[in-house]
């Protein structure tokens, strides 16, 4: 599977790389929305690992853009997110997230999340 890890901090980044390219899963990186948004619509990844606050952009809107998107609806999104409020839950929800994870978060929350997202959407594994 392609994961996007789309979040400006990269401890993020160097934290969940090695765990998820060790199952097999082909890691794509993105510091900032245009960046993240470029990427998506260039490799479309199978997942994107999200964060709501990124330097000239709001995780949200580019959830709500990708998902708009006839191109990229299909790509599934897990916010990943130091916000833990309700509203950002909901909202990030509503606007077309797949999941919402709060960091931080352990790798093997994250991969159970990931197993599950798959499972939800009928598939042992995207290709």
């Amino acid at each position: 599977m392609k994961i996007l890890i789309a979040d400006d901090d990269r401890t993020i980044h160097i934290s969940f790389t090695k765990f998820l390219t060790e199952q097999g899963h082909e890691i794509l990186h993105s510091y900032d929305a245009a960046e993240t948004l470029e990427q998506a619509v260039a490799e479309r990844p199978d997942l994107i690992l999200l964060d709501i606050t990124m330097p000239s952009g709001d995780g949200r809107n580019i959830c709500q853009h990708l998902k708009s998107s006839p191109e990229t609806a299909a790509i599934k999104i897990i916010m990943l997110t130091a916000r833990e409020s309700q509203h950002d839950r909901t909202l990030s929800l509503e606007l077309g997230a797949d999941e919402y994870i709060t960091k931080p978060c352990s790798i093997p929350f994250l991969d159970r999340t990931i197993a599950k997202l798959l499972r939800k959407h009928g598939a042992d594994k995207l290709t």
